[in-house]
């Protein structure tokens, strides 16, 4: 009887060791799916990184407009559900120092990267036309080769082919597009024998790459495997060359004209798109409604370049423009129904400050132009509020459309934010880095939600969750790199954030547990001034958290606005002043700080 029971015993063990093997095995091979799924093009190599969306339309239209000037263009899909904009791929060192180049000449942002594609699931959209997973044809299409950093890099020849069949009394060349199909853009014309390499194929159009290392795609009905007989001696005509100029030039307007939106019933929309740049393929940064005040700054082909009353520019077309009297052409007046400058705000809700705050006769006067110290002044003012992913947050926007006011009658040229969403904070921001290159003074004030992770800053745009460990990277925006941009030589910067509020999101991503959530502090970290001339202010401490305020405005906003008026006073004793008003009516819960690098004094009024 022992003997069964013990051989029935040893029969269970067995079965259990099999149901753990097999359950080995079954993890084993989804955790090499898992890894087959990454898009990494291997070795030390990487997708050169410029953007990322929450969504694939807000990806693929940004990526659009990159698009026309780099081929190779191509939206991921991510594991945390993110849309990756890539440029391409490339090896490493020559990937920095071509990514340094674009960054230098502000064709890319400052905080684009190189990422391995461990986390890239699939191609959502690409400018080869090239969708789905990892594959050979991908990662030949997507490789930046036509660059000045390069040192020979080619692509292995697959299949060696030639222009022919050609039509000498017609237009005699076959187009190379940006992907497998007529509608995408022509990027070279290539002449009869012109040698090319097959990278790959879709359907009846071949990716072929060319001589001089560029990669696109052409009919396959004019490629032929077999050499011309005989090999022609003469160069194969290739024309145009690559580049990304359009082909319409643009023609200044002087002096700029005055005009505003009219009558947009023909359209199929109720707002003008403002892009950024001229054509419906760049990304959409604003709508206008009609009656909005611009002042046109240039014409390229049916489009015009504008600028609105708060200092964005962009591209709109110009069917629904109008000039108005000359009389206006001094500043361009914004009507009533303007909305807040971003492309996703909530219906209903308006970039117009709130009523003028009132002295005691009616509004405040205007300072009068010889009490301004000279010189350019340009601010930018972000206030977000609604939250979609978090209580709302009553005073940011309040405090954002009061400083507004305020600036503008101390002769500052204000770009503002309202309630902005990643993509729409991305535009203002680049917007106001164009518009202070020939500032002599440079402001930015942010009230919401904020965060520091790592000794970094980041500011929070009101669609973020930060349900992830990759979450800051790809919802937030860090403080860096605005205060890096602000930095211009002979420039006076100053940067007021109102952003140290107990956020639920910041204790939602420090839960998750990750290796990033540990570097997750309270508050704001001291930020580097960088060796600009530059003045940091926070509503609070460095690690502490402010208040949003009982009243209308918070109590940073409060004090500053009652003294940033104040003639003849010098900003760290205003400073001082708003450090004490806070600490006092929050009964010392709450005290500003600053860091000032600044050289010489400054005066908001003299």
């Amino acid at each position: 009887m022992a003997t069964n029971e013990q051989h029935l015993n040893a029969a269970m063990r067995l079965k259990a060791v099999a149901r753990l093997i097999v359950c080995i095995c079954l993890l084993s091979l989804l955790t090499m799916q898992h890894a087959a799924a990454a898009v990494q093009p291997g070795g030390n190599s990487g997708w050169l990184v410029v953007a990322s969306r929450s969504d694939a339309n807000s990806a693929i239209s940004l990526a659009q407009g990159f698009a026309s000037r780099f081929p190779q263009t191509t939206v991921f899909r991510s594991n945390n559900d993110w849309f990756a904009i890539t440029l391409g791929w490339m090896t490493q060192p020559e990937g920095n120092i071509y990514k340094n180049r674009l960054a230098g000449a502000g064709t890319i942002p400052d905080d684009s990267y190189f990422h391995s594609g461990e986390r890239f699931q699939f191609v959502a959209w690409s400018a080869t036309g090239i969708t789905g997973g990892a594959s050979q044809a991908l990662f030949a299409a997507t490789a930046i080769l036509d660059h000045p950093a390069r040192t020979g890099t080619r692509v292995q020849p697959s299949a060696q082919a030639y222009v022919t069949g050609l039509n000498p009394q017609g237009d005699n060349y076959l187009s190379l597009r940006t992907g497998p199909g007529s509608r995408y853009r022509e990027i070279a014309r290539l002449g009869p024998n012109t040698p090319l390499t097959i990278v790959g194929r879709q359907r009846s159009w071949l990716n072929v790459a060319i001589a001089d290392g560029r990669i696109g795609w052409a009919y396959s009905k004019y490629i032929a495997s077999a050499p011309p007989s005989p090999v022609p001696s003469t160069p194969f005509p290739v024309s145009p060359p690559n580049d990304p100029a359009a082909a319409i030039a643009s023609r200044a307007i002087s002096p700029p004209r005055a005009g505003r939106v009219g009558d947009l019933s023909v359209s199929r929309d109720a707002f003008l798109a403002l892009r950024m740049g001229a054509g419906t393929n760049h990304p959409e940064i604003a709508r206008l409604l009609e009656g909005t005040g611009v002042t046109m700054l240039a014409q390229q082909g049916a489009w015009i370049e504008i600028e609105l009353a708060n200092g964005m520019r962009g591209w709109a077309a110009g069917r629904y423009l109008q000039a108005t009297a000359s009389e206006d052409i001094s500043r361009p007046q914004a009507p009533a129904d303007v909305p807040t400058i971003g492309p996703t705000l909530p219906s209903g809700q308006s970039a117009q400050p709130g009523p003028a705050p009132a002295a005691s006769g009616g509004h405040t006067p205007l300072p009068s132009l010889s009490s301004l110290p000279p010189g350019k002044r340009v601010a930018l003012v972000v206030g977000n509020s609604s939250y979609a992913h978090a209580e709302v947050l009553s005073n940011p926007k309040n405090d954002a459309a009061r400083l507004t006011e305020t600036l503008e009658r101390l002769g500052f040229t204000v770009i503002v934010g309202l309630d902005q969403d990643k993509l729409a904070m991305e535009g203002t921001v680049r917007s106001y880095v164009r518009a202070i290159r020939d500032a002599n003074v440079a402001l930015f004030f942010y009230a919401g939600h904020a965060m520091q992770m790592g000794g970094r800053n980041f500011l929070i745009p009101i669609d973020a969750k930060l349900e992830d460990a990759t979450a800051v990277d790809f919802e937030t925006i860090e403080l860096g790199t605005i205060l890096n941009h602000m930095n211009g030589p002979g420039r006076l910067s100053i940067a007021l954030l109102d952003a140290c509020r107990n956020n639920p999101l910041v204790r939602r991503f420090r839960e998750l547990g990750t290796s990033r959530s540990s570097f997750v502090r309270s508050g704001l970290a001291v930020p580097q001034a960088g060796g600009g001339n530059i003045l940091i202010g926070f509503a609070t401490a460095p690690g502490d958290v402010a208040l949003d305020g009982e009243g209308d405005n918070s109590p940073f906003t409060t004090a500053l606005l009652k003294h940033i008026e104040t003639p003849g006073l010098e900003i760290e004793i205003m400073m001082k002043r708003v450090k004490a008003d806070v600490y006092n009516s929050t009964q010392g819960s709450q005290s500003p700080w600053h860091n000032s690098a600044l050289r010489r004094e400054f005066y908001f009024l003299q």
